[in-house]
């Protein structure tokens, strides 16, 4: 799929807002890495060219141009020639076991559970907000990012991702969309790691289903009650996990 803003989910349209902040080339590379790192762009995912990119984070074509150039030497991008080329996520930048366990040693408990509380607030905030304001079709799409117990943790990873994007999505906040973006880019890979226990996935289902119908009924504070839960559920996982491992 072209992630153009007009052919990227609401949630991954977030990636390709205006940016307003200056030293431009860096905030570019860190839209698009903080987007891989999450799994919202992955392997072989075409991007926007350099017209389009500038236009969509109202940037100009050469701050564009250097953003691709710096993210093609870092290995994230791969740029084909032709016809039918364009700019690629590279093929090994997925998110990895043994770098979600690299970072589960290097953090500490306090940078846990810290990361987790900002990432409860905003997420919850968004949940509150959504079910005030969803609809029907919301819902529809809402309901479709409910993994399957026979997702593999990858794709499972990224349904939880999505889903409390979509959430942000119905909020109608690109601003609390991205700074979802950017917390789980500072979770980084580790949110990796309890999607292949089963009795957390079962746990996440349920908590997923609850979510969905609360913001459904328009109930904000069983939605936000949901959506804590349902990031506790990740940190305490992370935590018990740290204790257990070193």
């Amino acid at each position: 799929m072209l992630l153009t803003p007009q052919g990227a989910s609401r949630s991954l349209a977030a990636v390709f807002t205006p940016i307003k902040s200056r030293g431009l080339v860096d905030e570019v590379c860190g839209r698009i890495e903080q987007a891989v790192e999450t799994g919202l762009l992955t392997s072989g995912q075409r991007l926007p060219n350099e017209t389009e990119l500038a236009a969509a984070l109202g940037v100009s074509a050469v701050t564009a141009r250097e953003a691709l150039s710096q993210l093609r030497t870092a290995g994230i991008i791969r740029t084909v020639r032709g016809r039918s080329g364009g700019s690629f996520i590279a093929d090994d930048v997925l998110p990895s076991r043994e770098r979600a366990l690299d970072q589960l040693r290097e953090l500490t408990r306090l940078q846990i559970s810290d990361l987790g509380l900002h990432y409860q607030a905003i997420a919850a905030a968004c949940a509150s907000v959504a079910a005030r304001r969803s609809d029907a079709a919301d819902l529809a799409t809402l309901r479709s990012f409910i993994p399957t117990a026979e997702e593999d943790p990858l794709h499972w990873r990224l349904a939880l991702s999505e889903f409390l994007l979509e959430v942000a999505a119905i909020a109608r906040s690109a601003r609390l969309a991205r700074e979802l973006i950017r917390l789980q880019a500072d979770l980084g890979t580790l949110t990796l790691l309890p999607c292949s226990d089963s009795d957390y996935c079962a746990t996440t289902t349920n908590l997923l289903h609850e979510a969905a119908a609360a913001i459904e009924a328009h109930q904000p504070p069983a939605a936000e009650a949901a959506v804590k839960a349902l990031v506790a559920a990740t940190t305490d996982w992370l935590l018990t996990e740290q204790s257990k491992r070193y």
